[in-house]
């Protein structure tokens, strides 16, 4: 049995499930720049300041039908994971905050999203992170 999918939880991932299930290549470089230009349309919406919205990065792979969407910095790599947070020179900085009782941490060389459940020394080091409720 496969896997589910939530609609109307990540407006960015949802427009990439429906042009997936459309049979769109999102990893097609025309495609993937209308794509961006959607995504900062949006992030224009919602964030603080509009500008923020340019440090959206990411790249869109394909291998064997298997799409990899990969953001290039921290604050993307949130927003595409549907969290969109308004303190982006905040989060740019620290690449660690906490969500509840969730830990995020960007690795800037990997491009990697980690996400863990907070532990005892993360409550006693919140001072170093950037919290959002």
């Amino acid at each position: 049995m496969g896997a589910s999918y939530e609609w109307n939880e990540n407006p960015f991932q949802d427009l990439l499930m429906n042009l997936i299930l459309n049979d769109q290549d999102i990893s097609d470089r025309k495609l993937k720049k209308e794509i961006n230009g959607i995504f900062i349309e949006f992030l224009e919406n919602i964030l603080n300041d509009p500008k923020d919205a340019l440090y959206l990065d990411f790249e869109i792979i394909n291998k064997k039908n298997k799409y990899s969407v990969i953001g290039k910095n921290f604050i993307s790599s949130l927003w595409l994971s549907g969290y969109f947070l308004t303190n982006v020179d905040e989060i740019m900085a620290s690449n660690v905050f906490i969500a509840g009782d969730r830990k995020f941490v960007y690795n800037e060389k990997t491009l990697e999203l980690k996400i863990s459940n907070v532990n005892e020394k993360d409550i006693k080091d919140t001072k170093k992170l950037t919290k959002i409720k």
